[in-house]
Parts: C-alpha cells; sequence; structure tokens
C-alpha cells in the first residue's frame, strides 16, 4: 500500500509516495532533502528533526530521551524514528549553508604545469623543407608525440592559420583553431569529512580565479567515516550511493565555477583531489572496509590518475583527474597535503601539525624524519553528539566569554540555533577557568561558583547543566545548554588528541621545549581560540606561543599540486620519510589517553 508524505521546505510543497513501512529518513534522504543524521540514522544523535503536521506517529521511547516537552508539543519528530504507516504531512526545516574555511597559508610555488596551451603559427613547407605539419610543431614546442584524434581533427584545419596547441607533458592532446592559449583552466579540490571545496585556477596564469563550497552530501548516512563505511556494507548498493553523491556535488561545483565565470568546462583539463583515506576509496566507489577493522589496511594509497570519464566528471574528457597519494587507512591524502603546504619547515625546525576533525592526525616533523598517527577523536568538534551542537552554519554560536556575564557571538550574528565546534571549546574553557567545571570536568557544587554565573546553572534531560542562551534570544525559543554528557564527549576527544601528541613526543625523542612550530589546520583548527584550546589542553598548554593557524592547508596542498608538476614528487618524498604509528598497537596509548582526560 502507498502513502502520500506531504513535504513543505522554505514555503514550498511536493509530496512523495512511499510504501508501507518505509523509514522517513530514508525516503528523504533518496530524494535530497539531506536532512542531518550525524549517527547515520541510528537514533542516538537526535538531529535528523522534522515537524510533524498531520498523520499518525506514536513517538518511540528514543524520541523522548533526545526531544524536549516542549519539542515534542510542538510536533517535533525524528525522522529516522518514524515508520510510515499512514499519510503524513511534514515540514523541514531550510537551513543555511555551512560557513566553509576556503583560505590558507603558504608560500606560493613556482607554475610548472602538467597541462599548456600554447599559441603557434605553422611555416609554409617548401622544396628544401619538406617536415611533415606534426613535424613542424614539435620543432617549435618542447614535445616529442601526438594523439591519434587530434591527427584526425589537424586534418580538417587550415595549416596555414594561428593555431593552439595543448599538450600534457610532452604529448599533444588538442588542436584548435586562433589564439585560445588563455583557456587553460584546472580546479583543486578539498574533500573533507563535512565540507568539500573547489578551487578554479586559471593555469596559464597561475592565478585562482574562484572558489566553491559544499557540505560533503554523505553526511547524511552518518557524521563520520566509519558510518559510512557501516552504511556502504549494510545497503544494496551502498559503495555506488556513496560515490555518486560525491560525484553530484563535484559536478554541482563544477558548473556553478563554469557559468559563474564564463568559462566552457572543456577548457578545464586538470584536477588535484586531496582527502582522507576512507573518501578518496568512496569517490572511487571503492571497498573501504577493510579500513574500519585491524589491521585496517587500505585498498590504495598510492597516487592514482584517472580519466574524466571513468568518473563521470564534467571537464574535458582529455584531461586527468589526480588523486594525492595516502600514508594509511586513517592519515590520508589531506595531511599529505598538509605537509606540502609547510614543506619549507620540514628539514631544519621540529614541527607539530595537528589536524583537528572527526580524526584527529597528527604529525611530528624531526629534520627529514616525520612520525604521525591518527587518533579517533570523535565527531564532537563538529556538533554531532552534543546536546546543542551543530555545524558551523549561520546561528551557531562561535565565540564565548564570562565577564561577570555571559558574552557570546554567532556566526552571521544570527539568532542562536545551537553550539559549533569553536563555540564548544571556548564555553568548556570558560566554564574551567571561572571554577565552574573542575579539572576532572565535573561541575561544582553551586555554593562553589561565583554568585554572578549561579543563575545559569540548571539541568537538562538528567543532566547537570550551563545555560549558555536563554530561550528568549534563540532561534526556537528553547534554552540553549551545555551538559555534563557533552563535557565528556570533549574530553574524549581531546584526551585522545593529547594522548597522540604524547605518543609521537615519546616515538621522537622530543620534548614540547624542543617544538618549534606548532601548525594547526583545518576550518575548524582555523576558528578555534588557541587560548582557549590550550586552556582545555586540546593543545597543550606550553605550546601556545608557538601556535600557527594555516587554514584549508589540504586545500591548499593540492592548489600546489595543481600548479607544480614538481610538487607531487615532494609529496613522494614526504611519504617516504614517514613512519606512521598504529595507537592501537601501543600498550601506553590507553594509559596516556585516561592520564590526558582532565583539564589539568
Amino acid at each position: 500500500m502507498d502513502y502520500n508524505i506531504t513535504i513543505w521546505k522554505n514555503s514550498k510543497k511536493e509530496i512523495l509516495d512511499a510504501k508501507k513501512g518505509k523509514n522517513l529518513l530514508q525516503l528523504l534522504n533518496e530524494n535530497d532533502y539531506n536532512i542531518d543524521s550525524y549517527c547515520g540514522g541510528e537514533g542516538i544523535c537526535g538531529k535528523c528533526r522534522i515537524k510533524l503536521i498531520s498523520g499518525n506517529h506514536e513517538i518511540t521511547n528514543a524520541e523522548k530521551d533526545l526531544l524536549t516537552e516542549k519539542d515534542i508539543d510542538k510536533g517535533i519528530r525524528l525522522a529516522c524514528m518514524v515508520e510510515i504507516n499512514d499519510d503524513l504531512e511534514i515540514e523541514i526545516e531550510d537551513k543555511d549553508e555551512i560557513v566553509v574555511m576556503t583560505s590558507g597559508n603558504y608560500n606560493k610555488y613556482e607554475i610548472n604545469k602538467e597541462f599548456n596551451k600554447q599559441c603557434i603559427s605553422l611555416d609554409s613547407p617548401t622544396i628544401k623543407d619538406q617536415r611533415d605539419y606534426t613535424k613542424r610543431i614539435f620543432d617549435k614546442l618542447a614535445v616529442d608525440k601526438i594523439n591519434y584524434d587530434v591527427l584526425k581533427k589537424f586534418d580538417e584545419i587550415n595549416k596555414g592559420e594561428e593555431l593552439t596547441i595543448t599538450s600534457k607533458k610532452n604529448k599533444i592532446i588538442d588542436i584548435e583553431k586562433g589564439n585560445k592559449k588563455n583557456n587553460l583552466y584546472g580546479i583543486a579540490v578539498d574533500i573533507g569529512t563535512t565540507t568539500i571545496v573547489l578551487y578554479l585556477f586559471n593555469l596559464h596564469e597561475g592565478k585562482e580565479i574562484d572558489n566553491f563550497s559544499i557540505y560533503n552530501p554523505q553526511k547524511k548516512f552518518g557524521a563520520d567515516v566509519i558510518s559510512r563505511i557501516n552504511y556502504a556494507q549494510k545497503n544494496d548498493n551502498g559503495k555506488e550511493n556513496l560515490k555518486l553523491e560525491l560525484i553530484k556535488s563535484l559536478n554541482k561545483g563544477i558548473d556553478k565555477l563554469a557559468e559563474k565565470n564564463s568559462i566552457n568546462k572543456k577548457d578545464i583539463f586538470f584536477m588535484t583531489i586531496a582527502g582522507n583515506t576512507i573518501m578518496l576509496h568512496t569517490l572511487l566507489g571503492v571497498d573501504a572496509e577493510t579500513i574500519a577493522k585491524a589491521p585496517y589496511i587500505p585498498l590504495f594509497t598510492d597516487r592514482i590518475d584517472i580519466f574524466p570519464d571513468d568518473l563521470k566528471i564534467n571537464i574535458n574528457e582529455k584531461g586527468t583527474i589526480r588523486l594525492l597519494p595516502c600514508v594509511s587507512g586513517y592519515v590520508g591524502a589531506d595531511i599529505v597535503a598538509d605537509l606540502l603546504t609547510i614543506n619549507e619547515y620540514l628539514t631544519d625546525k621540529i614541527n607539530l601539525l595537528i589536524d583537528i576533525g572527526t580524526n584527529g592526525e597528527i604529525v611530528l616533523t624531526k629534520g627529514e624524519k616525520i612520525y604521525t598517527c591518527s587518533t579517533a577523536a570523535g565527531p564532537a568538534f563538529e556538533g554531532a553528539n552534543i546536546s546543542f551542537g551543530m555545524a558551523g552554519i549561520p546561528g551557531a554560536v562561535s565565540k564565548f566569554k564570562l565577564d561577570k556575564k555571559i558574552d557570546y557571538k554567532t556566526i552571521a550574528n544570527k539568532k542562536a540555533a545551537g553550539i559549533c565546534g569553536s563555540g564548544l571549546v571556548d564555553i568548556i574553557a570558560e566554564l574551567f577557568r571561572n571554577g565552574i567545571i573542575d579539572k576532572q570536568g565535573g561541575f561544582v557544587d553551586e555554593e562553589k561558583v561565583d554568585e554572578n554565573y549561579r543563575e545559569y546553572l540548571s539541568t537538562y534531560k538528567d543532566f547537570k547543566a550551563f545555560r549558555v542562551v536563554g530561550g528568549k534570544e534563540t532561534k526556537t525559543g528553547n534554552d540553549i545548554y551545555l551538559t555534563q554528557k557533552d563535557i565528556r564527549k570533549v574530553q574524549l576527544a581531546k584526551g585522545a588528541i593529547q594522548a597522540g601528541i604524547e605518543i609521537l613526543k615519546k616515538e621522537s625523542n622530543v620534548t614540547s621545549e624542543d617544538i618549534d612550530n606548532v601548525f594547526i589546520a583545518g576550518g575548524f583548527g582555523n576558528y578555534i581560540n588557541s587560548h582557549s584550546a590550550c586552556t582545555i589542553n586540546l593543545i597543550p598548554r606550553e605550546l601556545e606561543d608557538k601556535i600557527i593557524q594555516i587554514g584549508n592547508a589540504a586545500g591548499t596542498g593540492a592548489k600546489i599540486c595543481l600548479l607544480n608538476r614538481k610538487a607531487i614528487k615532494i609529496t613522494d618524498e614526504i611519504i617516504k620519510n614517514v613512519s606512521y604509528i598504529e595507537l592501537s598497537k601501543r600498550q601506553d596509548f590507553t594509559q596516556k589517553y585516561m592520564d590526558s582526560m582532565p583539564f589539568a
């Protein structure tokens, strides 16, 4: 039996057909509604909120645990808990786009392109000069090969005209009438677990023209990579669905950039892609299951060159899509790109590089030797598993300060809707700094709290809590809290990262005093207040004065590889010098992890 599901979003109405027993979240995902579902529909994150306007749905115990009474009275339900057994009418909140870190800091590399367009005119042949036309082109340019299909195209062109020759290294891959040498473009891509960023370059001039950012659409299958692997295992065509979501997003970005900048997609010849190892596996539609279980071995780590048609990517079919190399299952091409970005520091300095995301990748460089590990930090810093956690979208509390009263800022100065990662770190740091929580992360007795802050102490869902924003100031009219449970989630994440740092220091025989620079990479790392991060020992307190925030270094590394063909050889050298440390094998990691949980 089919039911009608009426969906309202942003004042627009759509009616979908659904079979009896169909899961509502699955239906919405299949129809590209992209509902937040950090747990991948397991019913534990409470983020896939919809408003039930009409229709029968008996509220579940899980919904009662995750929603407030006020939410329930308003008709708020969790899509993953709704089994369709009736005609339903629902409303979906139209959310703002995430604020994505697209910039990065790096010294410019020289331009040494893999693809070139050059304009030439051929001398007319004579009895004394009987070189063939292909030889005449070879002699004009530093090339010595030509594709067969170019010969066929050349046959149709007036040989006396001005010609534009497109070459890849030493091979001619295209020929055009007239001077088109400026029409040569490339795109550098950073595929993150949460976001995707594309950077459009004019390769002839070596200049960045524009960029485009978007949520990683795979988030509908879970906030972290393990949830997505589980989705691929449990669902028919799961791997293909993960792949198609990425391909659609990449093509959407290409279309937007081409249209906005009035360029022909056929003039885009080169893409370089950085991303973690699992993202690159899902892009190719290959099995990442072996990365999720011991001994955590990926299918591939070397760089891979792909023809655009093989992935149905809408750029010139004669172009190249290059996936940058990875180190291991959990230290991917994004970290290799990070290292390429700070390459100038790798020989004569001792550096700590931290890329804080769902997985906290950590690198310590000592001369030419590079030590690296990955810690399962979990998605807390990206808003998952936090009571009022959310991504970095307008309305997210991003900065927080206690100075006799609460002072906070939200992204885009919109009404507060939740707490993003940078705000989360600030809040916990301020609670600790003002004696509201102790070094173990527990709320102290009320009488020990400064009287200016006692009114903000409360409970939420049976947990002790601190009221961050009152309901009169929020988008929903509900109070926003940080709970004892939320603090524990952050302690788990920060403890894993701190323990990873300690293991690398031990393995390389380095002390904090020896470290010259601490590079913080990634969007979250760029937005956090470094003093707050050090206050809670997310980053060791003694390293605060050495911190350099380098923005989206993975995107920067992809840009470098787009512009300079020697850069890929540098990544090969970097990988040769890397020692990957699998923390799950270390008997000392568990103890260091437990020791790293406190804030002091």
